[in-house]
């Protein structure tokens, strides 16, 4: 039995491999590309009596049947199950498993989000020039959940897994894509979870990823100086001395009731919300950070700051909270 090509690149086997491992038989979910799948493993000269009446299944039948039916498809056809094959590998002629070549290029692009008055951005992910947020969960994360203040991106031999899309919303969870990244020798490998742009891992040239990935992380031509401020902030702060406290940076951002407002906001687990404001005025983003890292590298009791306790049953300030605290305001 011998796999092809066929349509969208790989052998027969690792495009229905893709398909089965991207159904979730609890909610149907992707239920209509498997049975496509298996009409094109047919089409790509794989053959067996499952795979048959597997190709003539109904999207409306049991998704126990189908799953029997799944399952014996991949038994006759000696295709693993899904969850077997190591990141960066791919399944060729027969079943087997070979490393996957490094035929994929990527680009990053930090952009505007499309209608957003806020001054959102998005990290974008174009593999063969093609862009794959849009294609996955809607929308990019983020800079600031990929690039700032490490860059996740960066490649290691340990395997990670890394949000790359959200919902056009704009939440992370209500719509998901991540990818796992893997550094293999001379690749890197990214492999998709979630919700797929596509229904195959790419792989990278390393030397080429590296400089792509580096590249991003150092354009900051995007930048707003409100954007350009948070990123010092973020890199800057001393986390482990706010963490002797208990607190955590979670976001920042410009007042959306006074853009001369610089707010930076951080929490105390799931108890409690904190935020501290600094004025502008008509300082560079660099000054502002300073000001604001220096502010912050003080004890949390010298702060003007303002709470907001998380869980409602708490109605006081948490411990750390000095005299000139006081209550947030929404």
């Amino acid at each position: 039995m011998v796999g092809v090509t066929g349509n969208g690149g790989g052998f027969a086997e690792q495009r229905l491999y893709d398909a089965v491992a991207q159904w979730n038989v609890e909610t149907g979910y992707g239920l209509e590309d498997l049975i496509h799948a298996a009409c094109q493993a047919l089409v790509d000269g794989l053959d067996s009596s499952a795979l048959r009446e597997l190709a003539g299944a109904s999207v409306n039948d049991s998704s126990w049947d189908t799953r029997e039916l799944v399952g014996k498809s991949l038994e006759e056809l000696g295709i693993p199950c899904p969850g077997t094959v190591p990141p960066g590998f791919t399944l060729a002629a027969g079943g087997s498993v070979a490393r996957r070549p490094g035929v994929d290029s990527l680009r990053l692009e930090v952009s505007p989000v499309p209608g957003d008055a806020g001054g959102g951005f998005q990290v974008q992910v174009y593999v063969n020039g093609t862009e794959m947020t849009s294609a996955g969960a809607g929308l990019g994360m983020d800079p600031y959940d990929v690039l700032v203040p490490t860059n996740s991106l960066v490649a290691a031999s340990q395997p990670r897994t890394v949000a790359i899309a959200r919902c056009e919303c704009g939440v992370y969870g209500c719509g998901s894509t991540d990818v796992t990244i893997m550094r293999d020798g001379d690749l890197v490998h990214w492999d998709w979870l979630l919700e797929v742009p596509m229904m195959r891992g790419v792989s990278f040239i390393a030397a080429e990823y590296d400089v792509e990935v580096a590249r991003v992380a150092a354009d900051h031509s995007w930048e707003t100086p409100e954007r350009a401020a948070g990123r010092r902030v973020l890199t800057d702060v001393d986390r482990e001395r706010l963490l002797t406290y208990g607190l955590r940076p979670s976001w920042v951002a410009n007042d959306y009731r006074d853009h001369k407002l610089f707010r930076v906001a951080l929490q105390i687990g799931g108890d409690y919300q904190v935020f501290v404001d600094t004025r502008w005025h008509g300082r560079s983003p660099e000054e502002l950070a300073g000001e604001v890292c220096a502010t912050l590298a003080l004890p949390p009791s010298t702060w003007h700051a303002t709470w907001h306790a998380i869980i409602p049953t708490l109605i006081g300030p948490p411990k750390v909270a000095g005299p000139s605290w006081r209550p947030a305001r929404f």
